[in-house]
């Protein structure tokens, strides 16, 4: 869904202030015409959480102000977009937009969720950080089909999943979103909401949690590997394609 958002980014700069701009996996370099072009190229990890234990959730969160976990609501879904916006405002491709712009963009993405456009809503598998007024954080999982998520389109459903497949335990859920208002990172609000998921999961009868990650957003990266995700094989790598066109070959 972020892809949309991406623009090519035209600066109109020396090469030599060129070959001084930081670099950003989420894009490429070019450039000419006396001008620096940024073109997007977003690409993708993906991860998986093996489930084992039930985690402990605590009833509060001292993150200057007291935050408190609890299941996603309806009325929740129109209060999200403000901590989302807050969450990516220095994460592309959400950085280079205004404020007014990455709040309709998160908005966005989020109906595109909670509308089943990233597979299935897993609703008892979501859950919102709240301080006393408002939600400052949320989790959001969806269901993926169960295949190999190392494939470029590891989330695309091959036909539509039946109405029950969350009672039969179909595909593998996948943590779709979670973000946390810059005013309470940092005092583990998204470790509890991680707990808070893994633990409903569990209760559902699923043992694994897959997840993707923007290349390029090394603070996702960090809480990934922090929590024990797994680094999932790169669709990409030349490894993995070579390898595939060797079984191509062997039939």
């Amino acid at each position: 869904m972020i892809e949309r958002f991406f623009k090519t980014i035209e600066l109109p700069i020396t090469i030599e202030q060129f070959h001084e701009l930081p670099y950003n996996a989420a894009y490429k370099y070019e450039y000419f015409g006396e001008r620096a072009w940024l073109t997007p190229r977003p690409k993708f990890s993906h991860a998986i959480l093996r489930l084992r234990d039930r985690s402990v959730v605590p009833d509060e969160i001292d993150a200057q102000q007291a935050v408190r976990v609890r299941p996603l609501r309806d009325g929740d879904w129109d209060l999200l977009a403000a901590p989302f916006s807050h969450a990516f405002f220095r994460v592309f491709p959400f950085s280079v937009m205004d404020d007014d712009e990455r709040c309709d963009a998160g908005g966005q993405c989020l109906r595109h969720t909670r509308d089943s456009g990233d597979g299935p809503v897993v609703l008892s598998a979501c859950f919102v950080a709240t301080d006393d007024e408002r939600p400052v954080a949320a989790t959001l999982v969806t269901l993926w089909p169960d295949r190999d998520l190392s494939d470029w389109n590891a989330g695309d459903w091959p036909e539509p999943p039946p109405p029950d497949c969350l009672q039969k335990r179909l595909g593998i859920p996948h943590l779709t979103w979670i973000f946390v208002d810059p005013i309470v990172q940092g005092y583990g609000v998204g470790t509890a909401l991680l707990s808070a998921l893994v633990n409903r999961l569990l209760d559902m009868g699923y043992d694994r949690l897959s997840s993707t990650f923007l290349q390029g957003n090394d603070s996702s990266l960090l809480w990934h590997w922090r929590n024990g995700f797994e680094l999932l094989e790169n669709p990409g790598s030349r490894r993995r394609m070579q390898r595939q066109i060797s079984e191509l070959r062997t039939g």
